[in-house]
Formats: C-alpha cells, sequence, structure tokens
C-alpha cells in the first residue's frame, strides 16, 4: 500500500494579519512590534512573531507563522515524531534520530505528541454510512492485565469504525457494542469470526450474519481430526459431497443432507453436537453468495486489528486505557486504504 503523507508547513513569519482579537472578537488590531521565538523543527530554528494590541480592550497578543504555536516545538515536529512511533519505532528511538536532524526532544515528549495526535484522531468521528460492518477482538496488555479491544470496520472499503474496550465478553456486552455502531452508519449485515456469542447478537439487531468462511473450515478440518471413531462418517456422502467437500462447495441443499446425517447418530454424542452446530450456522455461511458486497470471511477486520498490532508488538502492554486508544487510533489512522493522508489539521 502507497499513501502520500501532508505534513503541516512551518513559515518563518506571519504572512497575514489576524482578523479578530482573541479576548473581545474586536476587527480593531494595531500592531505592537515583533520578537523572534526560538522553535524545534527539523528545518527551522527560529521565528519571527508579530504581536498585536487590540484598541478595544488594550489586550496585547501574538500572532504566530503558520505551523508554530506557543509551545517550543512546531506542529511539524509533532506530526513527524508521532507518525515516526506509529510505523514502529520505539519513543527513544523517536528521540535519537530527531535529535541527529538537530530537533531534540525527550522520549516522553514523543510520547505526549503520540496523544495530541491521536486524540485529535479520537475526536473525529467516522460519519459515512456502511451496510456491511465486520466486527473482531483482539487482547492486549493494559496496566499488567489482558484486556479484550473491540474493532468494528467498513467490511467493502476496509476502513475503522469503532474501537472500544470490551469489559465483558457475552452476548449481553457485544449487543451493547455493536448496536450504537449499526444503528450510527445504518449496517444491515455483520460479518464476523466464528465466536458462537455473535449469532445471538445478529439476531438481536436485525442484521444478516456472514460467519467467515475461513475460520469454520479451518475449525471443521481440526474437530474431524480430533472426534474419534465414526470413519464411517466421516467418509459418508451427503448427497454428492462428503462433509469437508459440501462446507467447500456450500451447495443450497447442504444444511438439509448434514441434518439428515446427524439424525443417524446416538443423540447427544459430540459426533452430532459437531454436525448440529455445523447446519445452525449453515445459512451464514452462504449469506455472500446471495447478497451482493458482502465478504466470505473477515479478513478486513483481521487486517485492521493487524495495523495495530504490529505496533503493539514492540511495546510490553500499555500503562492507562486513554494512551491505548490513543496510539490505537494513529494506527488505524496512517494504515486506513486511503491514498492521501493529511496531517496539517491533526494539531491544535
Amino acid at each position: 500500500m502507497k499513501i502520500t503523507l501532508i505534513v503541516p508547513q512551518v513559515k518563518t513569519q506571519p504572512e497575514a494579519r489576524p482578523k479578530r482579537c482573541p479576548q473581545c472578537s474586536s476587527p480593531y488590531l494595531a500592531r505592537h512590534g515583533t520578537v523572534a521565538k526560538a522553535l524545534k523543527d527539523i528545518k527551522l530554528n527560529r521565528v519571527r512573531v508579530v504581536r498585536y494590541r487590540c484598541s478595544n480592550c488594550g489586550v496585547t497578543f501574538r500572532h504566530y507563522p503558520e505551523g508554530v504555536r506557543r509551545a517550543r516545538q512546531s506542529k511539524r515536529l509533532i506530526v513527524l515524531a508521532a507518525l515516526m512511533q506509529a510505523l514502529g519505532l520505539s519513543c527513544s528511538v523517536t528521540s535519537h534520530l530527531l535529535r541527529l536532524e538537530e530537533a531534540p526532544i525527550s522520549k516522553t515528549t514523543v510520547w505526549r505528541d503520540v496523544q495530541e495526535v491521536g486524540i485529535a484522531l479520537r475526536r473525529r468521528p467516522w460519519t459515512g454510512k456502511a451496510r456491511v460492518i465486520g466486527a473482531d477482538e483482539t487482547w492486549v496488555k493494559l496496566k499488567g492485565q489482558g484486556v479484550a479491544l473491540g474493532l468494528v470496520v467498513d467490511a467493502q472499503s476496509g476502513e475503522t469504525i469503532w474501537v472500544e474496550v470490551l469489559v465483558e465478553l457475552d452476548s449481553a456486552a457485544f449487543v451493547r457494542w455493536l448496536r450504537k455502531v449499526a444503528d450510527r452508519v445504518g449496517a444491515e449485515v455483520l460479518v464476523t469470526d466464528d465466536l458462537s456469542t455473535y449469532k445471538p447478537v445478529a439476531q438481536r439487531l436485525g442484521l444478516k450474519h456472514q460467519v467467515c468462511l475461513a475460520h469454520v473450515r479451518k475449525n471443521v478440518t481440526k474437530r474431524l481430526k480430533k472426534l474419534a471413531g465414526q470413519e464411517e462418517v466421516k467418509e459418508a456422502t451427503c448427497g454428492r459431497m462428503a462433509i469437508r467437500d459440501i462446507i467447500r462447495e456450500l451447495p443450497p441443499w447442504g444444511e438439509r443432507a448434514i441434518r439428515e446425517l446427524a439424525k443417524v447418530l446416538r443423540r447427544d454424542t459430540p459426533w452430532r453436537m459437531f454436525l448440529r452446530e455445523l447446519a445452525d450456522k449453515y445459512k451464514s455461511l452462504r449469506l455472500h453468495l446471495e447478497e451482493e458486497g458482502v465478504p466470505a470471511t473477515n479478513n478486513v477486520a483481521e487486517r485492521a486489528i493487524g495495523r495495530s498490532k504490529v505496533r503493539y508488538k514492540t511495546v510490553r502492554g500499555f500503562k492507562s486505557e486513554a494512551g491505548m486508544l490513543n496510539l490505537v487510533a494513529l494506527t488505524q489512522w496512517l494504515y486506513t486504504p486511503n491514498e492521501v493522508h493529511d496531517t496539517r489539521n491533526l494539531v491544535a
């Protein structure tokens, strides 16, 4: 994936007058001198700042050049430090590299830059519509304890819609998590992995459900190897195909054939339970064949998790929930499949 990053520019002096007083909003301002300001940036170390005095309330204030604010760091340096961290460098390595570029900042400052950009991204909610959404969860360490992090994505574009820490992992918690997202984006189809918790969630929310074929096929192969005996059932044909072939080809009559085979077995045996589970989810396996635009797998959500997991593997967990969500927001935005990433509005 190739993307274009647009970073803030830094000018040496202001190019226009301020339009209003920041205190009383009066447009009547008088120039009140200029001062030099030391700056931390990869290209400039000093800029000129113009002071103004309001003719209405008498307050004096500074008017900074583009890309400069009251802090010593330029907006460009803040964005670059956050991007380097999100791309996989540690705070310490980022600090050392920027020091070589004569822009010395500490590793703590790098982390603060990541938080500032992450907060800005989290304040920009996803406002589009998504008919098909994908949901998945992963485990991360927070304060030394494992917590579940749930992600919801647009299953067609790959963009991340929502990220949330899941305190509970039952169906009721999943309903609360997905309801607010599904209602807001107008979702009609939910794509998930093979976790049984998702089926009642889709039913409660009135969503059509596509179960990831890759997960199911892998699990069927494992179950057939683990279940002892019934060799004649493993090789038995349901109609014209064996069980493995039915899951691979997904013929319309597959559910009926699997249920008929389950009736032959004794009640409550592991084999019968396995076949009944397979038959119960069969319609959810074929949804992608009946609905246009529905993917057969949940790979889009798993790729979204991978965007942040690559960065997560280089840290030893997180110390705060806010810090974790800010870094996740940054990595999700950075690796979202858009050709242009504009960072100019990420720093106040």
